[in-house]
């Protein structure tokens, strides 16, 4: 970790996202970061609710709307909670946040920043109160995309209707217009934001990152799940429709007869419950388990059983351009890794030599990849888990990125 800034070379950063602590999610290593660097961290976040759809127990319509967490000032506001298989729900929960979030950035979040960082999981509406706390501080805009829009709704099967995509062509396109700085995870997207925002765009290459000192860490908790003998495929995160869970159950009918072969999978979703199903209709019962959601600090227990990791992504567009953060944090694993994802993802993996990858969509390549990586000897799948640490420590390293970002700050701070 980097010394703490030098006297006078704070700088003061608000970052908008809808989403934060006490959510699970990578964002929060980021505020931390910056703030044991020595700046001045604020953060304009919702009311959590995020995976479960309630509003957490912690919080509510009484507050606490403003909180210190780990050195970031935390500022919330209200939002409609995102409910569970609710497309209206969402919708709905998009654009509450998108509404008070912006005249908070008006009064409660207003004064002077040298940097606004818009963190832009979808929602893509996340810019507008980003732009609005830009305005008013003078400050330049830094937009991270991680989902791209309208795509993203279109892969994920969110939302299928013309009306919808022309709707979320148009809020992207101001918001990337509204932007100073336009930062995206994958190298493959620079295309699509220069299409919606219908004109040539610098795109600058911010991937997400994983932190080394995770290796270190003690589990957090020890009362996890003995997982079953074999040859153990798990997969970790979002079971959903973006996941692709047709073509993994798919793959794991077609070897059920190796019961040598078990898949585990570790998370929760709202695509859960179908999985489960059909795990028992189709007589998985003695080679596919699901697990349900665990704590993120848990996840390095999971990896260190396994002998391979799995991903997979829907066929789509959006999603063959896409680099998911499981990827990073299953390189960092050291681990090989199985991919069912087309494009960006499946360049990575075979590029690195870290696995085996193959296109979306295909059950059958999909049990042909797992059946050969298992008939690998161990000494060679061992040597797939370190060429893919050594990948992640040459491109997605911590503390290098948030350094390079910083840089950035200072590079596009305005005068007072």
């Amino acid at each position: 970790m980097d010394a703490a800034a030098p006297a006078g070379d704070k700088l003061d950063i608000l970052i908008v996202s809808q989403y934060f602590w006490p959510e699970d999610i990578r964002l929060n290593e980021l505020a931390i970061g910056l703030a044991e660097r020595g700046h001045n961290i604020t953060v304009l976040t919702g009311l959590p609710n995020y995976p479960t759809g309630k509003i957490f127990p912690t919080h509510g319509w009484r507050g606490p709307w403003t909180e210190t967490y780990q050195g970031v000032r935390v500022i919330r506001a209200p939002l409609i909670p995102r409910g569970r298989k609710s497309k209206i729900g969402l919708v709905l929960n998009y654009f509450s946040f998108a509404l008070t979030a912006s005249v908070l950035a008006l009064f409660r979040a207003a004064r002077r920043y040298d940097a606004v960082f818009v963190y832009e999981i979808s929602p893509v509406t996340v810019g507008f109160p980003g732009m609005v706390a830009a305005w008013k501080a003078e400050a330049p805009m830094f937009l991270w995309v991680l989902d791209l829009w309208p795509e993203s709704l279109s892969a994920s099967g969110m939302m299928n209707s013309p009306l919808a995509n022309k709707v979320a062509s148009w809020l992207a396109r101001r918001v990337y217009a509204g932007s100073d700085v336009i930062l995206a995870t994958s190298q493959g997207f620079e295309s699509s934001i220069c299409r919606v925002a219908g004109k040539k765009r610098e795109v600058r290459w911010f991937p997400q990152w994983e932190d080394l000192r995770k290796d270190a860490a003690p589990i957090g908790d020890t009362r996890l799940p003995a997982l079953p003998q074999g040859f153990k495929v798990v997969f970790t995160g979002n079971v959903g429709a973006s996941q692709d869970f047709e073509t993994v159950v798919g793959a794991a009918e077609l070897l059920k007869d190796r019961e040598d072969i078990q898949f585990v999978i570790v998370g929760d979703g709202h695509k859960l419950d179908w999985v489960r199903e059909q795990s028992a209709k189709r007589g998985l019962s003695e080679t596919f388990h699901c697990l349900g959601r665990f704590p993120s600090t848990t996840m390095p227990a999971f990896y260190r059983q396994a002998d391979a990791l799995l991903i997979s992504l829907r066929d789509e567009p959006a999603f063959a351009v896409t680099v998911p953060a499981k990827l990073q944090s299953y390189l960092a694993a050291g681990k090989p890794i199985v991919s069912c994802v087309s494009g960006e993802v499946k360049k990575i993996v075979t590029d690195s030599g870290a696995g085996i990858g193959v296109d979306a969509g295909s059950p059958e390549a999909l049990a042909s990849a797992i059946a050969e990586l298992a008939a690998r000897n161990p000494a060679e799948r061992g040597e797939m888990g370190r060429r893919g640490r050594a990948y992640m420590e040459k491109h997605y390293n911590m503390d290098t990125l948030f350094d390079q970002l910083v840089e950035w700050f200072r590079a596009e701070k305005r005068a007072p």
